[in-house]
């Protein structure tokens, strides 16, 4: 009876950290945010006319949202607790160079936008949708 109450009891004190730390669930989403947002850039960059390059990477970004978007709301739902503090540092530096690489599309396209009003358009509008991801 004594070991049962003790086996009990040590169970129930380890099922608090049994499956709590994700930090391999937010590493591997996090490179899914990378990849996803490389393939964006690299989708705009790569085209000999940065517009096609931009319609190129908005039609890429539709065929991924509703994956990315989960995959956000997956991230969103991690608590701080439920990770490592390296992971929480690389979490925050990894979204936030994600973001840096599309507004900087718009830096690097500044010229073009200023003299295309639909290319700022697109452009403003992935940048938007990319965006969109990450509100709360």
């Amino acid at each position: 009876m004594r070991t049962r109450i003790l086996a009990l009891l040590i169970c129930f004190a380890c099922l608090p950290l049994a499956g709590c730390k994700k930090d391999a669930d937010a590493k591997a989403i996090l490179n899914d945010f990378d990849s996803f947002t490389a393939e964006l850039v690299k989708r705009v960059d790569a085209a000999s006319n940065p517009a096609d390059g931009v319609d190129d990477a908005q039609k890429y970004f539709d065929s991924k949202k509703t994956e990315m978007t989960g995959k956000m709301e997956q991230l969103k739902a991690i608590r701080g607790y439920q990770v490592g503090e390296e992971t929480k540092k690389m979490m925050e530096a990894s979204l936030v160079d994600d973001a840096k690489k599309i507004a900087n599309l718009q830096v690097k396209y500044m010229g073009t936008s200023m003299r295309n009003d639909a290319f700022k358009a697109k452009l403003d509008n992935l940048t938007r949708d990319y965006q969109s991801l990450f509100k709360m």
